[in-house]
C-alpha cells in the first residue's frame, strides 16, 4: 500500500506539471493575440492607403512602427514568460522534494543564464518581426508597380491568422519560438535547481517525462521513464541531453518539444515511477 507521503508526492507532480502546460499555453495565447491585433492594424492600412507611388513610404512608415510596438510587446510577453517558467522550474524541484518529507535548505541558483536566455528570445521575435515588415514592403512595391491587385496584397499579408499569408507564417514562427523557450527557461531552471539540491539530497535522480505533443517523436516516447543521476544526461534520439529542450541538443531534438524532468530517488520505489510515467 502506498504511504501517504508517496500518493501526495504523486499528486504534486502532477498538479505541477499541469501548471507548466497551462502557463505555456497561456504564453502561446497573448502571443496569438499580440499577432492578430497587428494583423488587424497593418490589414487597415493597407486597405485604406491610396494606391499612388507617394503614399509608400507613408504607408511603410506606418507598417514599421506597427511592427515595431508587436516585436516590443512579443519581447515583453517572452521575457516574462520565461521568468515565470524558470520561478516554476524551481518550483518542479523543491516542491516535490517537501513534499516527500524532504526539507533541507538548498543552496540558490545563479539566474545570470535566464538574462541571456531572455535577450535570445527577444533576438528573435525582433528578427522575426522585421523580416515580416520586409516581406510586406515588398508586398506593397508589387502592388504599387501593378504586378498584383491590392487584394492580392491583402491576401498576401493574410485575412487572418489561421489562413495563408505573411502574419499566419509568423504566427507560427512565433509560437514556436514561445513554447521552445518558455520551455527552455523551465528545465533549465529545474535542472540547475537539482543539481544544487543534489549537494545537500544524497542520491538525488531525475526521471524524463513525455509530455502532451499532438505529434509526439518517437524518441522522445521512448525516453519516457529514463531516470540519471542529477549530472548525467539522458540518451534521447541518438543525442545526449541533460534536459528536455536542452540547448546542446539540435534543433530536430529539442525545437517544440513538451517533455518534462523531475526530481526521483530509487528508494521510492518502481512502483511510483511507473504511475508516474503513466500519468503525463
Amino acid at each position: 500500500m502506498r504511504s501517504r507521503e508517496e500518493k501526495e508526492f504523486e499528486k504534486k507532480i502532477r498538479e505541477l506539471l499541469r501548471k507548466a502546460r497551462d502557463m505555456e499555453e497561456d504564453s502561446v495565447q497573448r502571443a496569438l493575440a499580440l499577432l492578430s491585433r497587428a494583423r488587424t492594424e497593418v490589414a487597415a492600412q493597407v486597405a485604406q492607403t491610396e494606391w499612388q507611388a507617394y503614399r509608400l513610404p507613408q504607408l511603410k512608415g506606418s507598417i514599421d512602427r506597427t511592427m515595431r510596438e508587436l516585436a516590443t510587446g512579443l519581447g515583453a510577453d517572452i521575457r516574462q514568460a520565461q521568468r515565470d517558467m524558470w520561478e516554476h522550474g524551481v518550483e518542479m524541484t523543491d516542491l516535490p522534494l517537501r513534499q516527500a518529507g524532504i526539507y533541507q535548505a538548498m543552496p540558490l541558483i545563479d539566474s545570470q543564464l535566464l538574462l541571456v536566455m531572455q535577450d535570445y528570445s527577444v533576438d528573435l521575435v525582433t528578427g522575426l518581426t522585421r523580416d515580416a515588415s520586409r516581406k510586406i514592403g515588398l508586398e506593397i512595391s508589387r502592388g504599387l508597380m501593378g504586378q498584383k491587385t491590392p487584394y492580392d496584397v491583402m491576401q498576401a499579408v493574410g485575412e487572418s491568422l489561421d489562413d495563408k499569408g505573411i502574419f499566419p507564417s509568423i504566427a507560427r514562427r512565433a509560437e514556436t519560438i514561445v513554447r521552445t523557450e518558455a520551455g527552455r527557461a523551465l528545465e533549465t531552471a529545474a535542472q540547475a535547481r537539482r543539481e544544487k539540491a543534489a549537494e545537500v539530497v544524497p542520491g538525488l535522480k531525475k526521471q524524463w517525462m513525455h509530455g502532451t505533443s499532438r505529434v509526439p517523436r518517437i524518441s522522445h516516447l521512448a525516453a519516457h521513464g529514463q531516470l540519471q543521476d542529477v549530472d548525467k544526461p539522458f540518451a534521447v534520439g541518438g543525442e545526449m541531453l541533460m534536459y528536455p529542450r536542452d540547448p546542446a541538443g539540435s534543433a530536430k531534438n529539442t525545437v517544440n518539444c513538451s517533455c518534462y524532468t523531475i526530481p526521483w530517488k530509487d528508494e521510492w520505489g518502481e512502483g511510483m515511477a511507473e504511475r508516474l510515467a503513466a500519468a503525463v
